[in-house]
């Protein structure tokens, strides 16, 4: 019974450990998708679908998430470039991000890398955010909509 109490002690104590580590910087929330040119926004926007920018002992990882079944997609992001193009008389301020991301999916147990695009752009209405993804097999997701919380990329 002691070995039990205790096993169960161990474990409640590395799961509070693990969650306490890990810090969400920003969700952004899909309100405009593709695949392949493809409109999928309905799709998208029935499961709830957004991406979560986190930091694990302050490394930078990201997910996107189904929020109605659960399914995601997470992992490492890595090597990132940025430039920002200042606003003109035609067009608004935008940051570019670029990175890699080494993902896993939860709904089919794939694993790849993808190349990430991520813009934000400074609209008076607020921020729009632009999400572009490329697998390795120059399969391309795009995902439109907005930001809750903010992120700078360039502190990675």
């Amino acid at each position: 019974m002691k070995k039990l109490l205790l096993l169960i002690c161990v474990t409640v104590f590395n799961i509070t450990a693990t969650l306490a580590q890990q810090k969400e910087l920003a969700r952004f929330y899909v309100t405009h998708a593709s695949y392949n040119g493809n409109d999928i926004t309905e799709w998208a926007v029935n499961r709830k679908v957004f991406t979560v920018f986190y930091t694990i002992n302050d490394e930078p990882y990201m997910a996107n998430v189904s929020d109605v079944d659960d399914d995601q997609s997470w992992g490492k992001v890595w090597g990132f470039k940025n430039e920002t193009r200042e606003e003109t008389d035609k067009d608004y301020k935008v940051d570019i991000f670029y990175f890699n991301w080494n993902y896993s999916n939860s709904y089919d147990s794939k694993k790849g890398t993808c190349k990430v695009q991520f813009l934000k752009i400074y609209k008076p209405q607020g921020i729009v955010s632009k999400l572009k993804l490329i697998t390795e097999a120059l399969d391309v997701t795009e995902y439109i909509g907005y930001m809750e919380g903010s992120i700078d990329f360039s502190d990675y």
